[in-house]
């Protein structure tokens, strides 16, 4: 029914911005991170790329949607730095792009592989925009864009293979009026955010990069369709205008439909684009407690070479540093920030 229903939909799928969640219409709701049982569900590998998000999956390398476009050179900020992209490698038949960056993250997510998906508990992350006007009965219209990342959560309804789809594998889940406050769905624009599920050995793990939600919808073909979150979408029409669909009034609610690239059909190849090792060319910061110890690579830095500088996160520690580069480099001035301390050279 999943793989039908993606055949004749998947023109209509804008870019999936931020999580819509049942339960609350506060702006503010769940912008803070998720505590006790969900804690360590991902609100910490996210990263700001573009208007969105993306997800750290190496040391040097993150994921997120290829639609949202990008190059290197642009910015990713991450856990109070602003890292420089300095190399882009996209999945070849998917929405999957990875970036490089210039430094170090201190600490990646790691990747959902086991292909068991379907049943299981989700949690989401997207940064955008706010529930809109209720529509009784059904849910609310998508509201603006706000830019503040939220969280909620779901379960993985099923999958689309690639036969069905223009860019792979992806995972599907709906939004539901009985599964809780929390319960949320992408809106219209929640792209390149990670998407985790708890595995067996009981930690969180990128099972999904948000792609696409189903939509815009309308009651009838005389008035323009919108993107809404809906928990019942029964008898409205979807599709843009000159190519609308019927939804069929069943004798059960279908909620809107929300669509991920699923990372277990890709998570060999993402650890093969991760690398410990630096760009070519890209200085490296090390430090050493004292003088008489070795040095090694700061466990999280980031490089701008436009700038000609180096951020490090402040420490309680004592440490001593030192850059290496590929040439020469003169250290201008060091100065300390509330969170960084930073070198120009």
């Amino acid at each position: 029914m999943l793989q039908a229903w993606m055949v004749c939909c998947l023109w209509a799928l804008p870019s999936a911005r931020a999580v819509v969640v049942f339960g609350s219409g506060d702006p503010a709701h769940n912008t803070t991170p998720p505590s006790g049982v969900l804690s360590g569900s991902g609100w910490d590998w996210q990263g700001r790329w573009q208007f969105a998000l993306g997800t750290v999956i190496g040391p040097r390398q993150f994921v997120t949607a290829r639609h949202l476009g990008g190059a290197p050179g642009d910015g990713f900020e991450y856990r109070g730095l602003r890292y420089r992209t300095v190399a882009v490698t996209n999945r070849p038949g998917t929405d999957l792009n990875v970036f490089t960056v210039a430094g170090r993250f201190a600490d990646y997510a790691p990747l959902y592989s086991n292909a068991r998906e379907s049943g299981r508990p989700l949690m989401l992350f997207g940064r955008g925009g706010r529930r809109g006007p209720a529509v009784a009965g059904r849910g609310w219209w998508i509201g603006e864009y706000d830019g503040l990342q939220r969280w909620g959560t779901n379960t993985v309804k099923g999958w689309v293979p690639a036969d069905s789809s223009p860019v792979g594998d992806l995972l599907v889940f709906d939004f539901s009026a009985g599964a809780g406050a929390d319960e949320g769905m992408y809106s219209g624009g929640d792209s390149g955010a990670g998407s985790f599920l708890l595995d067996r050995d009981g930690v969180w793990k990128l099972a999904g990069v948000g792609y696409a939600v189903e939509g815009p919808y309308t009651s009838d073909t005389n008035t323009p369709p919108q993107y809404g979150a809906f928990f019942d979408t029964r008898g409205l029409w979807v599709g843009p205008v000159g190519r609308q669909e019927w939804l069929p009034d069943g004798p059960t609610p279908e909620g809107s439909l929300s669509y991920m690239t699923r990372i277990s059909s890709h998570a060999a190849w993402l650890v093969l684009q991760t690398s410990t090792q630096p760009p070519a060319g890209q200085p490296l910061v090390e430090s050493a407690p004292d003088l008489s110890s070795a040095f090694v690579e700061e466990s999280a830095y980031s490089v701008d070479g436009d700038l000609r500088r180096v951020e490090v996160p402040v420490s309680t520690a004592a440490r001593f540093f030192r850059i290496r580069g590929a040439s020469r480099l003169e250290i201008r001035s060091i100065s300390a920030g509330v969170c960084t301390l930073q070198f120009d050279w």
